[in-house]
C-alpha cells in the first residue's frame, strides 16, 4: 500500500512537472521560432523518463541486495540479513525476530528443525546461538541454546506462565509481547542489534550511484537539447 502511494504521487508530480515543462519549451518555441518538435518531446517526456529510471534503479536494488548482499533490500516488512556462517537471521511482519539454517525455514512452534522464532536477544558463540524467546503458548519468557552442529535446540522451563495467547490474546500475553518487543529493540544483545550487525550497507551506495548516474543523464538530456536547439536558432542566417 506505501508502495503504491508512493508511485501514484510521483507519477502525479512528474506529470505536473511534465506540463509544465511542455509550457515553457513551447513558449521558447514560439519566441525563437525554433523548426521541430524535439524540445517540446523531450521536455514532456523528461520527468517521465527520470520516474521511469527510478522504479528500474529500485528493482536493480532490490535484485543486488537479495542475490548479492544476501539480505532484503530496506524496504520489506519481513527483513533478514545472511550471517557469515549462512544462518539467515529475520523478522516476520517486523515483529517476529528468527534464525535459521542454510535450507531450512521457520514454522509455528518456537523452536524446531534447524530454527528458533519469537526472539528477544540473541548472541553466538560458535557452535552455539543462546538468548531468549517469547513462547505464546505460556506468554511467558524461556532461554535456548541451538547447536549449529546438530541444528536442535533446548529450552529451558518457563517462568511464570500466563496461560496461551490463543485467538483472542490476553493480558498477560499482551504485556509478555509488549515487553519483548522492547527488549528485542533496545537491549545490547537484543534481537534487531544483532541484525543491524550484520546488515551490510554497501547496496544502498549502489542505488544512490545507480540513481545520480541515470537521473544526470536525463537532466543533461535535456540541457543539451535545449543549448543545441538555442545554438541552431542563432546561427541560422536571417
Amino acid at each position: 500500500m506505501t508502495v503504491a502511494a508512493v508511485g501514484l504521487i510521483s507519477l502525479v508530480a512528474a506529470g505536473i512537472l511534465s506540463a509544465c515543462l511542455y509550457l515553457v519549451a513551447r513558449r521558447k518555441v514560439r519566441r525563437e521560432e525554433l523548426h521541430g518538435r524535439r524540445v517540446i518531446i523531450v521536455s514532456a517526456l523528461a520527468p517521465f523518463l527520470a520516474l521511469a529510471w527510478l522504479a528500474i534503479a529500485l528493482l536493480l536494488h532490490v535484485a543486488v541486495s537479495n542475490h548479492l548482499a544476501h539480505q532484503d533490500c530496506g524496504f520489506s516488512p519481513d527483513p533478514y540479513v545472511t550471517l557469515p556462517n549462512g544462518y539467515v537471521v529475520g523478522s516476520l511482519n517486523t515483529y517476529d525476530g528468527y534464525f535459521h539454517a542454510p535450507g531450512f525455514s521457520t514454522d509455528m512452534p518456537v523452536t524446531g528443525p534447524g530454527y528458533v522464532r519469537s526472539l528477544i536477544d540473541l548472541r553466538f558463540s560458535d557452535p552455539y546461538f543462546t538468548g531468549t524467546v517469547l513462547d505464546f503458548n505460556t506468554s511467558s519468557v524461556r532461554r535456548f541454546v541451538f547447536d549449529t552442529r546438530t541444528r536442535a535446540s533446548k529450552l529451558s522451563e518457563p517462568t511464570s506462565p500466563g496461560g496461551p495467547c490463543g485467538t483472542t490474546p490476553n493480558k498477560a500475553c499482551l504485556d509478555a509481547f509488549t515487553d519483548a518487543v522492547t527488549h528485542a529493540q533496545t537491549d545490547a544483545d537484543g534481537y534487531w542489534k544483532t541484525y543491524e550487525r550484520y546488515r551490510r550497507h554497501w547496496p544502498n551506495f549502489v542505488l544512490l550511484a545507480l540513481i545520480l548516474v541515470g537521473e544526470g543523464a536525463i537532466v543533461f538530456l535535456l540541457w543539451k537539447t535545449w543549448t543545441t536547439a538555442s545554438t541552431e536558432v542563432s546561427s541560422t542566417p536571417a
